[in-house]
C-alpha cells in the first residue's frame, strides 16, 4: 500500500489564500507605483546564484542562514537579499546601463532560520537601490530614507522611526581604541544591541579578547541618547583623534540635514550610533526603520551605503545606495530584514 500523503507547505514558507493574495497584490502595487514616480525602473534578477557571487561579501550571521545545494558541479545558493543579484547585474551589464542606475525590485528572498512569529524562511522584499558611475553624492544618502518615508505613509503606518548611522563613525572609533584587526566582528557584535541587550553584547565583546575598560568606553558612547545635535555634539568631543571617524561625523551630519530638507518631520528620524547592520558590504551610511505598531518585529525595512560591492564582483567603480522592505501576508504585514 502506497502512503498516504498529507499536503503541507514547508513552515516558514509563503502561500497565500485568493483573500490574502488579493491584499498582497494591492500593496505590490502600491510600491511599485510609488518607486515609478521616484524614477526607479523595474529589475528581476534569478533566484538561484552561484554560491561565490551571493557569498562574496555576505559575512556575519547570514552565511549560516542560506540555502545552498550542488547541483552537479555547480555550487548554488539561493538568493538571500536582493543586493549582492544587483551588483552582479550592475558588473555584467554595466555597458549598457545608464547612470545614475535607479531600480526597484519585488521578489522572494529565501533565509534558513528558525521560523516563528515574525521571521520566515521565505518573504519578499521591495528594494530600490542607485547606483552611480564611479561616483555617488551623498545627498542619495538621505533621498533614500525620504522615500521610505513616504512609501509608510502611503501604507497607512504612522508610528515608525528610521535610525541613521554611518559605519565609519563605527569603524573610526574601534580604531581609536586599537580594535581595526577585529572591527568586523566587534561590528557584528554591537549590531545584536537590541536583540540581545547591553549586558550581554558586553560579554561577547569580552569573549574576543576586549578589554572591559574599552568595552564600558564604547557602549557609553554608542548607547548616548538625545537629540541628533546632541548626538553629534558628544561625537565631536572625539574628532581630531582619527580621520575616518572624523569624516564619518561629518558624513553623518550631512545626511541628516538633508533627509530634514528633503521634508521628513524630525521626529521620525534620529542617530542611533547602535546601527551597523550585520552584512559586510557597507561602507557609510546605514539605516533602518523600525515600526512601533509591530512591536517585537523591529527593523522592518533597512539598508545603506555600498560603495565597493560591485567592484568586489568584478565590475567598474560604481558605488550604491539602497533599502530592502521586507513584505509577508497574512501576518504581519512586514518583516525584518
Amino acid at each position: 500500500m502506497s502512503e498516504i500523503i498529507t499536503p503541507r507547505t514547508l513552515s516558514g514558507f509563503m502561500e497565500l489564500l485568493p483573500k490574502d493574495q488579493v491584499i498582497f497584490d494591492k500593496i505590490r502595487n502600491t510600491l511599485e507605483k510609488t518607486y515609478t514616480n521616484y524614477g526607479f525602473f523595474p529589475l528581476d534578477t534569478p533566484i538561484l546564484e552561484d554560491s561565490k557571487i551571493l557569498l562574496a561579501k555576505a559575512g556575519g550571521e547570514t552565511e549560516k542562514q542560506i540555502y545552498r545545494f550542488n547541483k552537479g558541479d555547480t555550487d548554488l545558493t539561493m538568493r538571500f537579499d536582493l543586493t549582492v543579484p544587483l551588483a552582479k547585474y550592475v558588473a555584467k551589464n554595466y555597458s549598457d546601463l545608464v547612470f545614475p542606475f535607479r531600480r526597484y525590485q519585488i521578489g522572494k528572498v529565501y533565509r534558513g532560520e528558525r521560523a516563528q512569529k515574525g521571521r520566515f524562511r521565505e518573504f519578499y522584499q521591495a528594494d530600490i537601490d542607485i547606483i552611480g558611475d564611479g561616483e555617488l553624492g551623498i545627498l542619495n544618502d538621505a533621498e533614500i530614507p525620504s522615500i521610505i518615508y513616504s512609501i509608510f505613509n502611503s501604507l497607512g503606518i504612522d508610528n515608525f522611526v528610521i535610525r541613521i548611522n554611518n559605519r565609519k563613525v563605527l569603524n573610526g572609533l574601534f580604531d581609536m581604541y586599537g580594535l581595526k584587526d577585529n572591527a568586523t566582528d566587534v561590528m557584528r557584535i554591537i549590531d545584536k544591541i537590541d536583540k540581545i541587550g547591553v549586558e550581554n553584547v558586553k560579554s561577547e565583546l569580552a569573549d574576543i579578547g576586549v578589554d572591559k575598560d574599552t568595552v564600558d568606553t564604547i557602549i557609553s558612547v554608542l548607547t548616548f541618547k538625545g537629540s541628533n545635535s546632541e548626538v553629534a555634539n558628544m561625537l565631536s568631543e572625539y574628532k581630531g583623534r582619527n580621520e575616518i571617524f572624523d569624516k564619518g561625523i561629518e558624513e553623518l551630519v550631512q545626511v541628516t540635514d538633508y533627509i530634514e530638507k528633503f521634508g521628513v518631520p524630525k521626529d521620525y528620524f534620529k542617530i542611533d550610533l547602535t546601527i551597523a547592520r550585520g552584512l559586510d558590504y557597507y561602507t557609510k551610511t546605514v539605516f533602518e526603520f523600525v515600526s512601533n505598531e509591530i512591536g517585537s518585529q523591529g527593523t522592518v525595512c533597512g539598508g545603506g551605503r555600498y560603495d565597493g560591492l560591485v567592484e568586489e564582483l568584478g565590475g567598474q567603480k560604481t558605488p550604491g545606495i539602497g533599502f530592502g522592505l521586507g513584505l509577508k501576508l497574512p501576518y504581519p504585514l512586514l518583516v525584518p530584514v
